[in-house]
């Protein structure tokens, strides 16, 4: 027999208890199919954590069906419907490797340029350079519209190093939005460090409560791949490249 559950006082807690209940999902498939860690998940549903940001619990509501408001007080009543199949956090689109511009339909699709980033530091800002690649893709416009990215500001690049595997390994290609700099917990992003030796990365970024940035890999080996927490001043001297929306590769297949 499984143990009872911890009740939660947290309005948020016990909202989001009714409605995996109803559904029949449990935390680490909750965790697994929004992206909240599930640390954060435990915390939130056992009132360990006071007042979390919204952008925690958005993708919670998303999940469910619900606002945000709804999660943070009183649920709807009827509860929304169980959807006919698990929700998945993936885009389903064509894409297709095209050499030059034949066979694009420019109605419906648009090359994106791989390029690699060339950054120079010194006293003053990191100022990155993109130089373009001879390697094009080809994305539909419909799912660009979709994730809310402007073709003009996507640019593949290539991922090199292990550290965000089981994300991303060595070898793939990931579509940037340049445009999407503003930090949201949980994504993925490209930015150069600061200093006069200026690096690029691909990291997942977090915001913590007291204001600091946390610099994580996906990796699980977190002896080699150990989390970096900034102070506000120190996040300062990194240059954001941009949103990570999308990979592709053969790598960790």
């Amino acid at each position: 027999m499984n143990p009872p559950r911890q009740a939660s006082t947290s309005p948020i807690g016990r909202n989001l208890r009714i409605l995996m209940d109803q559904q029949g999902i449990h935390e680490t498939a909750l965790a697994r199919a929004t992206g909240v860690p599930q640390p954060t998940l435990h915390r939130l549903l056992n009132a360990n954590t006071h007042d979390p940001r919204d952008g925690t619990v958005r993708p919670l509501a998303d999940y469910f069906g619900v606002t945000v408001e709804h999660l943070r007080t009183e649920l709807p009543n009827p509860l929304p419907p169980i959807p006919p199949f698990p929700k998945k956090r993936i885009h389903a689109y064509e894409i297709k490797v095209i050499d030059g511009s034949d066979g694009l339909d420019p109605e419906t699709e648009v090359l994106v340029a791989e390029v690699d980033i060339v950054v120079s530091g010194g006293p003053g800002a990191v100022i990155p350079e993109f130089v373009e690649t001879r390697y094009r893709m080809s994305y539909q416009l419909s799912w660009l519209r979709q994730v809310g990215a402007n073709p003009r500001d996507v640019r593949l690049m290539k991922v090199t190093g292990h550290s965000m595997e089981r994300t991303l390994f060595h070898g793939d290609r990931v579509a940037v939005n340049t445009a999407d700099r503003r930090i949201a917990d949980g994504r993925v992003y490209v930015f150069a460090t600061g200093g006069t030796e200026p690096d690029i990365k691909v990291k997942r970024l977090y915001r913590t409560i007291d204001g600091r940035l946390r610099i994580t890999s996906d990796n699980i080996d977190k002896t080699q791949y150990p989390d970096e927490y900034l102070t506000p001043e120190e996040a300062e001297n990194l240059t954001m490249i941009g949103r990570v929306i999308d990979r592709s590769g053969d790598a960790g297949l």
